[in-house]
């Protein structure tokens, strides 16, 4: 046999392998997603805004057995059970992740943008409760020098998008602005240039309170970090005793890295009340391989 038929054919063998295999599990656990899925609805105070920003873990084929999203869809719906934050922010949402999150959460209107026009294009979708929040505004862009229309630059592995909501208080009448985004994984001049636009695209609102949560892919040592707490604060830091624990724990493999998901605030007319990583296991199994974040803001 010529070497690349015996190549072809190998290469055919390891495909097959792995439609059966991700066939194997999908068939598994969907009975399990089917009857798992959900409506959540619960009461928020209106005397503080809790938030919670959650890497979602896109679909992958590669994940199998407990780590398909057939399996963990359950898990991320018991997090915000326990949390009950009155805005969300989820990161690597695909389209099937977020239609399954709009039919869950009751209560809830979100904002999303993909990040392009593949069929596994993931987006940064913005929930809020409609009880509690007025929608002034809303809008994405990309983390690109034009970031009006779908692009990339500085070498991003991937297009990259931010979305936000402005929002006011029904309670207070008091405005604010929330930013969703997810940073390139890959170039570290992505990062710092997207961090970047995304701290322009604030700059435009007039000094609203605002804040930016993500997954930064960005330790606190790197410039990325430093180019944003320039301007903002690090939600964390400002509670006693901060959990500066790690936020990628890829399935509870790497529990000892350093935190790459944050909230930051603006320096004025915001405060902390608390923060906090959710690293709530379910008979021993991770939601997703990031441990969502949490915090309680009050405007001044």
């Amino acid at each position: 046999m010529k070497k690349g038929k015996k190549i072809l054919i190998a290469v055919l063998c390891i495909l097959l392998a792995v439609i059966l295999a991700v066939s194997a599990t999908v068939f598994f656990y969907y009975p399990h997603y089917k009857i798992s899925k959900r409506e959540i609805s619960y009461e928020n105070s209106a005397d503080s805004i809790d938030v919670m920003s959650c890497n979602l873990r896109c679909w992958n084929p590669q994940d199998n057995g407990k780590r398909s999203w057939f399996y963990r869809a359950d898990l991320i719906l018991s997090n915000i059970e326990n949390e009950k934050p009155s805005i969300i922010g989820f990161q690597e949402a695909t389209k099937w992740q977020y239609a399954y999150l709009t039919d869950c959460l009751k209560g809830f209107d979100s904002v999303i943008e993909y990040r392009d026009e593949s069929p596994f294009s993931e987006g940064c979708p913005v929930f809020y409760k409609t009880d509690l929040y007025k929608l002034v505004d809303k809008g994405s862009f990309w983390l690109s020098e034009t970031p009006e229309v779908m692009s990339k630059d500085w070498d991003s592995a991937c297009y990259r998008i931010c979305s936000y909501v402005i929002l006011e208080e029904i309670e207070s009448g008091k405005q604010f602005v929330v930013f969703n985004t997810h940073l390139d994984h890959v170039s570290d001049e992505a990062r710092i240039n997207g961090i970047g636009v995304v701290l322009d695209k604030i700059s435009q609102f007039g000094g609203l309170p605002s804040m930016i949560m993500g997954d930064f892919n960005a330790a606190e040592d790197s410039t990325t970090y430093k180019k944003v707490t320039e301007n903002f604060l690090d939600a964390k830091y400002q509670v006693e005793n901060p959990d500066t624990g790690c936020t990628y724990q890829c399935f509870g493999e790497e529990l000892d890295r350093e935190p790459i998901d944050y909230f930051m605030i603006s320096k004025q007319g915001i405060e902390v009340k608390e923060f906090k990583r959710v690293t709530a296991t379910y008979d021993g199994v991770y939601p997703s391989d990031h441990f969502p974040v949490t915090a309680k803001f009050v405007l001044d």
